[in-house]
């Protein structure tokens, strides 16, 4: 609740031994072609004894924050959603998605469409929706807490001129307590990452959550 969601499954392991025990057959097959005297490698058990902790570390921190934002009534158009975007510095691009990104290209946070229908530019004039949303993927997020911060002025920035309400996705309503929160738990998925030597948005976290 709150907010939060996780945004992947890591926990996939027999599928994860089929694959490497078929990357090391192909490797040792490789190495025989060249004639090379020999592979090391890790067994299926050692894989996996160093795979566990990483495996449970992505299934704790793995984790998006959303905000909607959602009509009283009549239903928000699309060019009004448009100029509050771009307004604030996002831009839609071609997956009808529009994003925050900061100076090295990376994604602060999104803004989508809350109904199924995303925003496409050829129609984005004629669109009426009744919500939109937006997410924060906390690994994948440098400095968390200012974008947190950003995206959350944002969405009342949103939900002021559109005359909407925030809700979590249950449509329960983003009060002060519940946003309180979000940055509780917030504080503790990045220092948890901080004391893993894998800082949210860098380069290891990108590589690990992309």
């Amino acid at each position: 609740g709150g907010g939060w969601s996780r945004t992947s499954d890591t926990g996939a392991w027999m599928e994860g031994v089929g694959k490497w025990n078929a990357f090391r057959q192909k490797v040792e097959g490789w190495a025989g072609w060249w004639g090379a005297i020999g592979v090391k490698s890790l067994d299926t058990a050692g894989a996996h004894s160093m795979a566990v902790p990483i495996d449970r570390f992505c299934f704790d921190v793995d984790i998006a924050i959303g905000i909607n934002v959602i009509t009283r009534g009549s239903p928000f158009s699309g060019t009004k959603i448009r100029a509050l975007a771009e307004a604030r510095g996002m831009k839609l691009e071609s997956a009808g998605v529009f994003y925050l990104r900061n100076d090295k290209g990376n994604i602060v946070y999104s803004l989508d469409n809350h109904e199924p229908m995303p925003f496409v530019p050829e129609q984005i004039k004629a669109l009426m929706t009744s919500g939109v949303t937006f997410l924060l993927d906390v690994p994948c997020v440098a400095e968390g807490l200012g974008a947190f911060e950003g995206m959350l002025a944002t969405a009342r920035a949103f939900s002021s001129t559109l005359e909407g309400t925030l809700v979590d996705d249950n449509r329960t309503a983003l009060n002060d307590e519940a946003i309180d929160k979000i940055r509780r738990q917030l504080t503790g998925i990045l220092a948890k990452m901080e004391a893993g030597q894998i800082a949210a948005g860098g380069a290891r976290a990108l590589r690990l959550f992309s």
